[in-house]
């Protein structure tokens, strides 16, 4: 047995501690170093996240849209903060939120967004209202969580208004470690705050645009808003050279409806007729309720076979669908319709608040015709403002 071994040995048996050296100043240093290094990486990365917040902040503030908002929270940030799930769930008791995502100009993809109808499931989650930063549970996985993915730890974030709930935006992580009830999370619960009032506000702000522009008993476009569009329209057949067809369609016989059935039943029509154009038309097509039982509509790209074609094919479904008064009585309906045509060389040729104009009167002159030649029935009439500009 080696000398050193051999002393070691004999003073475990004696009960005699050993001397350790200390440890030197280089030690010491090198332990002093690695501390620091730790520090500063710590700090490096805390720098690194809140700028990723601070940035993040600004790209929720820029959003102009609900649903541009969304998918920026849904999709954008998940991937930007490497998470593993995002979901998002919004109190919609009147179907508010759901009917601005469905009227918006891009397409929808938010598989985690949840709209629920009563604040209950959000009382249930957040009884004090508190931030809660954690092991994901399997019953937090059910209700927040509900599509696959790996989820260890969460943050669930309160979203609040003015002291009442109006939803949760929930962030889960595949690290068991990388949220914990034992540490603090203020930029996190700031967050919260700033994803609220970009929602109120987002929702406020196109809820009111929407006001502005829409029929408040058809939902279709009002006569203000489908002015512009056609403006809008005409601009677009001057850059591209596509015609634009412009129709106007009014319900045969509606005064004697109100009168037999009453007003309830005549303002269902209304509302049932205008549902049956946004569901049959593209939905590039623009719906407007012009006035009383008449309504306007735009169909970009159509020249004049494919527009009589569309227009005819409105006719028929209108008289052959069975519709229903305010008291559910069964209802028989028909609609005239007038045509006119929006081509390049009238937008090269007139003024375009003149061809408007043009363009309302010459569709306006083609439904008289469909109704003082029997009703039920499609006509066209050319624009003739090209020709007075050529005379």
């Amino acid at each position: 047995m080696p000398f050193d071994q051999y002393v070691t040995t004999f003073l475990n048996l004696s009960g005699i501690e050993s001397m350790q050296p200390e440890p030197s100043i280089a030690e010491e240093n090198r332990e002093l170093r690695q501390r620091v290094s730790i520090l500063h990486h710590k700090a490096e990365r805390n720098e690194q996240l809140l700028k990723a917040f601070f940035a993040a902040e600004l790209e929720l503030l820029s959003c102009t849209t609900l649903a541009e908002l969304l998918d920026y929270l849904l999709n954008h940030f998940r991937q930007n903060f490497n998470l593993s799930a995002v979901t998002l769930m919004l109190l919609d008791p009147e179907d508010m939120v759901q009917e601005l995502l469905d009227g918006s100009a891009r397409f929808n993809d938010f598989p985690g967004l949840q709209l629920i109808r009563h604040p209950q499931p959000l009382r249930s989650l957040y009884p004090d209202k508190q931030l809660f930063c954690g092991e994901a549970s399997a019953e937090i996985r059910r209700s927040c969580f509900p599509l696959p993915a790996d989820v260890q730890s969460c943050a669930l974030l309160p979203l609040i208004r003015e002291d009442f709930l109006i939803g949760s935006l929930c962030l889960g992580s595949s690290d068991p470690e990388r949220y914990s009830h034992l540490l603090r999370y203020d930029y996190v619960s700031h967050l919260a705050s700033v994803v609220a009032v970009c929602i109120e506000n987002a929702i406020s702000r196109e809820s009111l645009q929407r006001l502005s522009s829409m029929d408040p008993l058809t939902r279709a476009l009002n006569r203000r808003a489908f002015s512009q569009q056609l403006l809008r329209e005409i601009k677009r057949c001057n850059r591209t050279g596509d015609p634009m067809a412009c129709v106007l369609l009014d319900i045969d016989h509606f005064k004697p409806v109100n009168d037999t059935h009453g007003h309830l039943s005549g303002d269902k029509i209304l509302r049932d007729v205008s549902q049956l154009l946004k569901d049959t038309l593209r939905e590039t097509d623009s719906i407007a309720r012009y006035g009383g039982e008449e309504f306007a509509i735009l169909l970009p790209g159509c020249g004049e076979a494919e527009a009589i074609q569309v227009a005819d094919n409105l006719r028929e479904t209108i008289s052959q669908t069975l519709f229903s008064g305010h008291q559910q009585q069964s209802l028989r309906i028909t609609a005239s319709l007038g045509i006119t045509l929006c081509e390049q060389q009238h937008t090269q040729q007139a003024d375009v608040s003149a061809l408007t104009e043009s363009l309302i009167q010459a569709a306006d002159q083609a439904l008289y015709f469909s109704k003082h030649n029997g009703r039920n029935q499609v006509k066209f009439n050319p624009c003739t403002l090209a020709i007075r500009a050529q005379q």
